[in-house]
């Protein structure tokens, strides 16, 4: 079940929004590393502490990376599909976006920061963004989503907009190292694109609103992009893709993202 906000479908359960989660960033290495060595019998803190026993360069830091990741994955089985993936060694450069979808779809700050501000400004065709371009939008989208609390000071806006760059930095969506950033050239595989596919045919409810929903903003992609990705997918047999008028018949491989992710791995 969900509400929709800006024309962006979020998830009935999203807690308000943080900034803790941004600060941490992707910890794109940590999640691997645990994933790759999780083990289902186990707990979350079981595996936690399996995985990183005196790997950190300090408590404090374990402290961190550890709540992070467990806010970040507080319903596992939405995870499921990423442990499948990372647990059989799937390729750590490809399976990161599916990591970035994850964490976009479901962290209402870094979502709304790539709807609603980093997606228009690359449809514009804008090519360098500085850390005090996303200030007003921080501001913005903290008044609107956190009714009632504080407001969030100037220095915590630079910061908040400064952490939510180098998080799509860190995912490849941006590049660069200081305060300017400027758009990668990203480029998805057709494994990664048919297991977008999958996770939006789950979070929409249906497989033909795959081709029009607006979490592909969340990867900069275009309505018309993907209409090229499915068309050319569907030529390769590897989904049916049939368009007629307003109509769209999608048939995806598989009836779930976890399913898909196994094959992706077989």
């Amino acid at each position: 079940s969900s509400i929709r906000e800006k024309g962006i479908r979020v998830l009935k359960t999203t807690p308000p929004i943080s900034q803790r989660v941004v600060r941490k960033g992707g910890l794109i290495e940590e999640t691997y590393n645990l994933f790759k060595n999780w083990k289902d019998e186990m707990s979350f803190d079981q595996n936690f502490d399996h995985t990183f026993l005196g790997s950190f360069r300090s408590e404090a830091w374990r402290k961190e990376v550890y709540s992070t990741l467990r806010r970040r994955f507080r319903d596992l089985k939405t995870a499921k599909p990423l442990i499948v993936l990372a647990h059989s060694g799937y390729d750590i450069s490809d399976w990161k976006y599916c990591l970035h979808f994850y964490i976009a779809i479901h962290e209402t700050l870094y979502r709304l920061f790539l709807a609603t501000w980093l997606y228009p400004e690359y449809q514009s065709g804008r090519s360098s963004l500085r850390t005090e371009d996303a200030v007003q939008h921080v501001l913005s989208v903290w008044k609107s989503n956190n009714p009632g609390n504080i407001p969030l000071s100037e220095y915590g806006a630079i910061r908040t907009a400064r952490d939510l760059l180098r998080m799509a930095r860190d995912f490849g969506l941006l590049e660069g190292e200081g305060s300017t950033k400027t758009f990668s050239s990203v480029h998805l595989s057709d494994e990664v694109i048919l297991y977008f596919c999958h996770i939006i045919a789950s979070e929409e409810n249906s497989a033909s609103r795959v081709l029009t929903s607006e979490l592909w903003k969340l990867v900069l992609v275009s309505q018309d992009q993907v209409h090229a990705h499915l068309l050319r997918l569907h030529q390769y047999r590897k989904l049916e893709y049939h368009v007629a008028g307003s109509l769209v018949e999608l048939t995806l491989p598989c009836a779930s993202a976890s399913e898909y992710a196994e094959r992706m791995v077989a």
